[in-house]
């Protein structure tokens, strides 16, 4: 699997694209601007759905164009996450005057444990990692960790929003520590870390 990275136009967040060349199917983590995402895909392929790591607008905020395209594609959330695509409210657009409603129906509520086969031999494993939102999700595929801002190397878990919580994100950047080391590593703004060492983090 190949994996490229998007840098978005609005708070220069992070959408990941997950490619198979050989069944030519492509999957998300997060989804900002949408024409890089078609610029970069292979020609030809198809976007088979999109792992949000939580329902904030810049890490949403092109889901009813990516649907309009796609309409099979599957979008992955948690309970809570699927509350926030359907109020421009929780997800914040509304403040961006940009309110975003969910206009697809394709939806699969993920919670920790659970493990989605996206081509025979690549499975993404999902870690529920709240804290900076309720909504949170990190996943794991193979060597790869995908975290969105439940934990981003060298800042401080922002915690100040409505359904934020100080003590569940502390609890997940320990976890995520813990199973990231030696992960490649991909979180939801700036760069990327190939074999991340997790104690560079408490020093």
């Amino acid at each position: 699997m190949q994996i490229q990275r998007i840098i978005n136009s609005f708070f220069t967040s992070n959408t990941y694209i997950v490619s198979d060349a050989a069944s030519n199917v492509c999957w998300l983590i997060d989804v900002g601007d949408i024409q890089p995402i078609l610029d970069h895909i292979p020609a030809g392929a198809t976007i088979k759905g999109v792992f949000l790591t939580h329902t904030h607008y810049d890490h949403l905020y092109g889901i009813n164009k990516l649907i309009h395209l796609y309409p099979d594609c599957m979008v992955y959330t948690s309970e809570h996450g699927k509350e926030g695509l359907f109020s421009a409210k929780l997800n914040f657009s509304k403040y961006h005057n940009d309110p975003i409603v969910f206009s697809g129906s394709n939806i699969r509520i993920l919670h920790e444990g659970d493990k989605v086969e996206l081509v025979s031999g690549a499975v993404l494993t999902v870690i529920e990692t709240p804290g900076h939102d309720w909504s949170c999700l990190s996943y794991c595929m193979g060597n790869a960790m995908f975290t969105g801002d439940s934990f981003i190397p060298g800042l401080k878990v922002i915690t100040t929003f409505p359904h934020s919580n100080r003590d569940d994100a502390e609890l997940s950047k320990l976890r995520i520590l813990n199973i990231a080391d030696g992960r490649d590593f991909y979180p939801g703004h700036g760069d990327f870390f190939q074999n991340f060492h997790s104690e560079l983090e408490n020093k």
